[in-house]
């Protein structure tokens, strides 16, 4: 089941030409809407749940569901990373909508919101 990104939560990391969801997922399969400055998953056929997006964005509008074999569509885990970041909250919701969560330490390192690439130009998308 691939990853959803959320268009009432996502805010496009306000106008940044590479989100970090773009540039952490290592299929390339999110990409960003020009006309509505949204991301989304392009290629949803290739997700292979790998979560490195769904980690990384700053306004968790990225959701992801489990297969059908463990809730589908009614069943989520969804990670909250604490302004401290020093550890991750996965809050997991099973088909009965019981939420449980787990507190995991680990060392989480500060992502840019917008990188520019070495040797190109970030794009314009200005009417």
């Amino acid at each position: 089941m691939p990853v959803y990104v959320n268009p009432n939560v996502c805010n496009g990391c306000n106008g940044a030409a590479q989100p970090p969801c773009i540039r952490m997922c290592p299929g390339d399969l999110i990409v960003k809407d020009l006309l509505t400055d949204k991301a989304y998953l392009k290629y949803p056929e290739d997700c292979w749940d790998c979560l490195p997006c769904v980690k990384s964005c700053p306004e968790e509008a990225i959701d992801f569901y489990l297969s059908y074999q463990m809730g589908f569509k009614n069943a989520s885990l969804k990670p909250h990373i604490p302004k401290t970041r020093d550890h991750i909250v996965w809050e997991s919701i099973d088909t009965h909508g019981k939420k449980e969560t787990f507190t995991i330490r680990t060392k989480i390192l500060d992502i840019e919101i917008d990188e520019k690439v070495e040797g190109s130009t970030p794009a314009d998308f200005s009417i």
